[in-house]
């Protein structure tokens, strides 16, 4: 998995968290946290781009 692959699966799947839980950055974080859990394409394409800022809010 390329970078820009990886970079595109975690992009939608956070898009996908934004529709559900709006700027709810907070709950957007759970959530791409839970998914990543579940969906094994997921995490690998997280674990490729690494956990950057845009994704985590929490310190």
């Amino acid at each position: 998995m390329t970078y820009d692959e990886a970079l595109k699966i975690a992009q939608l799947a956070c898009d996908e968290a934004m529709r559900l839980h709006g700027q709810d950055v907070a709950k957007v974080y759970e959530e791409m946290r839970l998914r990543e859990r579940q969906d094994p394409q997921l995490e690998r394409a997280m674990s490729v781009i690494g956990h950057v800022t845009e994704f985590s809010t929490r310190h």
